[in-house]
């Protein structure tokens, strides 16, 4: 063979066990990772999944009751398996606190999910049926510096500075037996002007009393602050909550499926 016809050999051989490594590589690489139907990386941002699914043990850090209430999972009328919050008369808590294996931290920004319907009368005033609540509570400025509430027919959202004095900044008339959706997005902060709370309510982001779609507050008081839901006040009547779509994410999409 001649010297021109051998190096030619020899490239073309290197190119093939070249192209054969690139492409046993590129497939490797491809099953490391899911893909989309439309052949796109999905890489999933769900930092807390609280499903009734997935077991008390796996979501619940605590579960927080005073008096005779109970927290059980029902299975709903679309066949999602789903949290009960039961808070009987005379009884003043019935909480989940969340969430497990999950801390948010100075500077994240997260947006939290969840979906709810409560059984209530509407004119019922509650503490929370959801709180953003301080740990540990001892020496705490917010105690819990965000809340969701009943009061006298309204829906509120209440946000609490660091000298525990209280604002609302969004309500709206109270909906009983109708499923809501919520999704909060929160820069974790113990400064005022970094922190930021944002609320989209069935899917449409809403305007806050300031005017805008955003309020800059402090979101992040003592050690940490964890999620709570269920129901806390309203001790003279029997409430019910169901709550079901609970997720922590670093997106809304995630964090509103």
């Amino acid at each position: 063979m001649k010297k021109n016809q051998l190096m030619i050999a020899v490239f073309m051989s290197g190119s093939l066990l070249l192209s054969s490594c690139e492409k046993d590589k590129s497939v490797a690489e491809q099953d490391k990772v899911p893909a989309a139907a439309n052949g796109d990386v999905q890489i999933s941002s769900v930092l807390f999944n609280g499903d009734a699914s997935n077991g008390s043990s796996n979501v619940w850090k605590n579960i927080n009751i005073e008096g005779t209430g109970a927290v059980s999972t029902v299975t709903d009328e679309t066949g999602v398996l789903t949290w009960k919050f039961l808070k009987p008369v005379g009884s003043h808590r019935t909480e989940g606190h969340g969430a497990k294996n999950y801390l948010a931290a100075e500077g994240d920004e997260i947006y939290i999910g969840f979906t709810s319907k409560l059984l209530i009368p509407s004119s019922i005033k509650t503490e929370a049926i959801f709180q953003w609540k301080s740990y540990p509570t001892a020496g705490s400025l917010q105690n819990h510096p965000l809340m969701l509430r009943t009061k006298a027919g309204k829906l509120e959202l209440q946000h609490f500075d660091d000298n525990d004095g209280s604002s609302v900044p969004w309500s709206i008339t109270l909906p009983v037996s109708t499923w809501m959706r919520f999704v909060i997005r929160m820069k974790v902060s113990r400064n005022p002007s970094v922190g930021f709370i944002e609320l989209w309510y069935n899917g449409v982001k809403q305007t806050l009393a300031n005017g805008t779609q955003r309020l800059s507050c402090r979101t992040l008081d003592v050690q940490d602050c964890d999620p709570k839901w269920g129901v806390y006040g309203g001790d003279e009547a029997a409430v019910t909550h169901y709550v079901k779509n609970i997720r922590i994410a670093t997106t809304y999409a995630d964090a509103a499926q």
